[in-house]
């Protein structure tokens, strides 16, 4: 059994959380909370959910004769709170109708995710007015309010108790020094005073949970710009923070109550969690001084990257003649180079595409590839992915592979994406088209 990953929370309640009140659907009924349900097999005398109860569901998402998201294929039953309709004909509605053990169907039309969940004047041109969208449930368990109440108050308990004997170790070690909100400092090296609140600091830092797990690595990069008195991080990051002098370090032990308490943040922090901070200062300044600061290095940045878009064609003539390419390059710039011919379906536009891909710099640097972890999916046409790409994979079928030289205008423009791809980067990309759904 598994929550529902925030992503996909999000997925769903754009997908259902959409009216169906003006659309029929052949073989289905509307229901008197207007769901327009089609039930497969039904247990009338079994109990239902009401609001405020937890529900273990699988169920699988389809739009058109498009596949979009399949719960089998986590091998995890999907647990859900019941809640108010947020529009007629909402999958909450549809598991309002809907018994223990029930399997059942709810169909809504795309318009009305489009317009009444997410607000667009009307249908993008990537996607087809019209088409339905269908969800297929299996209502496998129901988890009464009173009881999923109880369940979270004994697991926060149990994390308010194990985080209170993890800093006893910490308040009772003679060279820690405990201030007056109970933030730990463990040790502070440097001269000097601390900066005051409204006072600039270069800072690199990390924060680690007391198991160990690194939620925030700032170090091996450009100090960041930190405003002291800043609180974005919690009561306790801040106050750490005006104990270190500039060119110092610290090293602190934040207890929950003075970073994320008894909340968290969803899907990142757990309740009760205490952090470890270290911290380097690399230096102090007024307000004025850093804005003066930042305005000199935008000079000489916006200098330095005027000339890298000059020189960008030089770059890639080097480039295509360093490695023999015979090719030649589309009206956007764009070389193609095909490694391996596909088999499979062409890509149109709304299809939702699967690839993999590797990613270097014009200095062929390896800087990011998605083989180590699920392949990046994104929906043709929809102008959410980088234009050479979608340039690129328009060339290929499923199970094909490529590579393509793209120019700055077609990647990441005037976008700094890091040192090793500042803004105007030419950047190569390696392509393997994995899978195609097709939009209809």
């Amino acid at each position: 059994m598994r929550r529902l990953p925030l992503y996909l929370l999000c997925l769903t309640a754009c997908l259902l959380l959409a009216s169906c009140e003006k659309a029929t659907f052949k073989g289905f009924k509307k229901m008197d909370n207007g769901a327009q349900m089609q039930f497969h097999i039904v247990h009338n005398d079994a109990e239902k959910p009401l609001i405020g109860d937890h529900v273990l569901v699988d169920y699988r998402q389809s739009l058109g004769d498009s596949l979009i998201y399949d719960s089998a294929w986590d091998e995890e039953s999907i647990e859900l709170e019941v809640t108010e309709s947020s529009f007629v004909g909402d999958m909450m509605a549809a598991l309002l109708n809907m018994h223990l053990n029930d399997s059942a169907s709810v169909a809504f039309l795309i318009d009305s995710m489009c317009i009444k969940a997410l607000g667009m004047e009307a249908v993008p041109g990537y996607l087809k007015a019209g088409t339905p969208i269908f969800t297929d449930i299996r209502l496998k368990e129901i988890i009464p309010a009173e009881e999923v109440a109880a369940r979270r108050a004994a697991l926060l308990s149990n994390m308010r108790q194990d985080e209170e004997d993890r800093l006893a170790m910490y308040y009772s070690d003679e060279k820690n020094t405990i201030t007056e909100s109970g933030l730990i400092i463990l040790s502070v090296k440097g001269k000097g005073r601390g900066p005051k609140d409204g006072e600039v600091m270069k800072i690199n830092f990390n924060l680690i949970t007391l198991d160990g797990d690194t939620v925030l690595d700032l170090y091996g990069r450009e100090p960041v710009a930190t405003l002291c008195g800043d609180e974005d991080l919690g009561e306790g990051f801040a106050e750490a923070l005006r104990y270190v002098p500039a060119g110092g370090e610290g090293h602190f032990v934040i207890p929950s109550k003075l970073a994320f308490d008894s909340v968290g943040v969803t899907e990142m922090i757990l309740p009760y969690t205490s952090f470890i901070l270290n911290v380097n200062n690399t230096a102090i300044m007024s307000m004025a001084e850093y804005e003066e600061e930042e305005r000199i290095r935008e000079e000489v940045e916006n200098v330095k990257n005027q000339k890298r878009l000059e020189e960008e064609p030089a770059r890639i003539a080097k480039f295509v003649k360093d490695f023999d390419i015979k090719v030649q390059p589309s009206e956007t710039g764009v070389y193609y180079l095909e490694i391996k011919t596909g088999t499979g379906a062409y890509v149109d536009n709304g299809d939702l595409v699967s690839i993999h891909y590797n990613l270097y710099n014009i200095d062929n640097k390896l800087i990011e590839s998605s083989y180590n972890g699920e392949p990046l999916q994104f929906i043709f046409g929809s102008g959410d992915m980088v234009p050479g790409i979608e340039e690129g994979v328009s060339h290929m079928r499923v199970g094909g592979k490529s590579t393509i030289i793209v120019p700055s205008k077609m990647g990441f423009g005037e976008v700094a994406i890091d040192k090793e791809l500042p803004a105007y980067s030419t950047v190569i990309f390696d392509l393997e088209l994995v899978d195609v759904q097709k939009s209809r």
